[in-house]
């Protein structure tokens, strides 16, 4: 009876997490009684603020911006202005802010990607708003297809620390080099003056020294619409990722997505986000371990230091059920996790992440102890620290030395894990 219950309770936020997305869908297809006269009364501030922002008098023109959106709150136009005034001026992080209450592709800046789909387009701040600004600069000049893309290598050292499982098999202190290999790229497109498709897509490929080592092989894509709602902003979409597991088999992951970017003037925004996705094993003996998932995650973004540093704190909560009979069972998911970037100047960022992840598991499996008859029900804690700094030392191009500690912490002494990792890559931004 329990697992019955238990079943109806998935079922039933499922559904939820469904119906949500589908009124988030509805929401963003509905436009607002009295746009066209808002558009109209805030053409004379748009206008100016265009001539100001080019002459460079950027603080003026983002006054008028703003001006402009008192009259049209949900105006691209004013809303993509004075965030690339914002730029202009150097406050990466008000722009940041400023850019995504129009512009969404579903990312993070900085973090492991460890749970969700989400795909690191810009390993720092500046980078970020950098292809924002191309984008708005696009939109300003009147092309409603705005592409970008870029390229990215280095080297990098890896390093398996000491864990319970390096005790009971071996394996701490083994070092390896490996070599990143990163493209990508993504595009916005105007469809209406408040409506935007977005699409990203990201391909990176890490090659192992040691040849017992499997390279590493990670596709992800992205595809929302969004638009504003004031200083708000609505999408949905769908996302995924293909990722190489080693002997010619592959893990897939697909999903729908909603989120709700709230604005809280210059210096805060709240995203909040609900997902419901699949993980697919499609074949060999992994394939137990498909399950789905719903996840619901909420992002705060906060401005520091004039614009100067961007702070970020949030946390998730997702529900995974196993439908391919997974030793483990079912799994309950929470997580806290916590960013910060800070631009010494116009070349130089740095950037650090700190996340903390616990897993709880519904099904008891063996302790894998020398006793097969001991049975325990399995829980994880994960944590991991990262970050770096970026110099641009030419137009389009950066170099970005980072790490990354991971630990991976079980009551089942043979699936915990360690790693340290640093590494250098150069990237060329189109």
């Amino acid at each position: 009876m329990p697992e019955i219950v238990n079943n109806k309770r998935g079922e039933s936020l499922r559904r939820g997490l469904v119906a949500a997305v589908v009124a988030c869908c509805l929401g963003l297809a509905l436009p607002a009684a009295d746009a066209v006269a808002a558009v109209a009364a805030a053409e004379p501030a748009l206008a100016r603020g265009n001539e100001l922002f080019a002459a460079g008098e950027y603080a003026a023109a983002r006054e008028a911006f703003t001006e402009a959106l008192d009259a049209d709150p949900s105006s691209v136009e004013a809303h993509l202005g004075r965030a690339r005034a914002y730029y202009a001026m150097g406050e990466y992080a008000r722009a940041r802010i400023e850019f995504e209450s129009v512009l969404g592709y579903g990312i993070a800046v900085v973090g492991p990607e460890l749970q969700t789909l989400d795909a690191i387009v810009a390993p720092d701040l500046q980078t970020l708003v950098a292809i924002y600004d191309g984008i708005a600069e696009d939109y300003a000049a009147g092309r409603t297809w705005s592409p970008f893309y870029y390229a990215e290598t280095g080297i990098g050292s890896y390093r398996q620390n000491s864990s319970q499982s390096t005790d009971l098999f071996g394996g701490a202190g083994n070092y390896d080099t490996f070599l990143p290999i990163r493209v990508g790229g993504g595009w916005n497109a105007q469809l209406t003056e408040r409506h935007s498709f977005n699409g990203l897509i990201d391909y990176r490929f890490r090659w192992y020294d040691d040849s017992d080592r499997r390279n590493d092989s990670d596709l992800r894509w992205n595809f929302n619409l969004s638009r504003p709602v004031d200083d708000d902003n609505l999408r949905f979409g769908m996302r995924g990722r293909t990722s190489y597991r080693g002997d010619g088999r592959y893990r897939n992951d697909w999903g729908a997505f909603a989120t709700y970017s709230v604005g809280f003037g210059e210096n805060d925004r709240l995203a909040l986000t609900g997902e419901v996705r699949e993980r697919r094993y499609p074949r060999g003996p992994l394939r137990s371990r498909t399950r789905d998932i719903a996840e619901l995650t909420g992002i705060w973004t906060h401005s520091l230091a004039n614009g100067k540093t961007s702070l970020s704190l949030g946390g998730s909560y997702a529900q995974e059920w196993a439908t391919q009979e997974r030793v483990d069972g079912d799994a309950s998911i929470w997580s806290i996790r916590s960013s910060v970037d800070h631009s010494f100047s116009d070349s130089l960022d740095s950037f650090f992440f700190l996340e903390y992840w616990e897993e709880g598991y519904s099904e008891e499996r063996p302790f894998l102890s020398t006793d097969p008859d001991v049975l325990v029900e399995r829980s994880d804690e994960l944590v991991y620290v990262g970050g770096g700094l970026t110099w641009s030392f030419a137009p389009g191009w950066t170099l970005r030395p980072s790490f990354e500690y991971d630990w991976e912490g079980s009551n089942i002494p043979a699936l915990e894990y360690s790693k340290t990792e640093v590494w250098v890559t150069v990237r060329k931004s189109f």
